[in-house]
């Protein structure tokens, strides 16, 4: 840069002018606000924070060591986190309830899911077998 822009650019300033760098840099922070604002603006109005959703399903009933394991499978689709979340499955023939089985997840996100197993003495394959949440606690 020689003492002559130097010269022209502190006139500009002087007069008060704008340089094309400052109408540049201005543009671009003008468009990170519009898009913070349309983000918020989404947040706001399409995003809503249900609470946790709970599906379980089975996916494999085996024969273990202590009896018969029921690997299952529990989603959360919810928007909120649901921790301590108790799981329990009722085993029923003929109307009666002949046992019934719980576990525990410690902690499941939104939009995620975990595997677990109950474990039954009696063979779940010869009866029917309900497998559900029965409680959480919300953080």
């Amino acid at each position: 840069m020689s003492s002559s822009d130097d010269e022209e650019q502190g006139e500009q300033q002087k007069k008060g002018g704008t340089t094309p760098g400052e109408y540049v840099v201005g543009a671009v922070g003008g468009l990170v606000v519009l898009a913070l604002l349309a983000f918020l603006a989404y947040q706001t109005l399409a995003v809503r924070e249900t609470g946790p959703e709970l599906a379980v399903s089975v996916t494999a009933i085996e024969p273990a060591l202590a009896g018969y394991a029921v690997h299952f499978e529990v989603v959360n689709n919810g928007g909120r986190t649901a921790e301590q979340v108790q799981l329990s499955g009722t085993l029923t023939r003929e109307g009666r309830q002949v046992e019934q089985s719980t576990a525990a997840v410690a902690y499941l996100p939104p939009e995620s899911r975990r595997d677990g197993v109950l474990v039954f003495s009696e063979d779940p394959r010869e009866g029917d077998l309900t497998v559900g949440p029965s409680g959480y606690v919300l953080p």
